[in-house]
């Protein structure tokens, strides 16, 4: 399982996160990156981060807490 955030600071709505994985992303009306969910075991979060240009999404297995992502 994987614990998601996103640095909406960092954010500049490039939306690579959502076409990897619009189950767990999504586009606010401000056009930055929001979560659907915050834990998930879906490995295209993964994937997600390292597709952000901003490197604004981390990644946590939930179990050590450690970033995977």
């Amino acid at each position: 399982m994987f614990r998601i955030e996103i640095d909406r600071d960092l954010c500049s709505g490039f939306a690579s996160c959502v076409q990897d994985a619009p189950e767990i992303f999504e586009l606010d009306t401000s056009g930055k990156a929001t979560l659907r969910v915050t834990e998930t075991d879906d490995e295209r979060a993964l994937g997600a981060a390292a597709s952000c240009p901003m490197n604004a999404i981390a990644v946590f297995d939930l179990d050590t807490g450690d970033l995977v992502a």
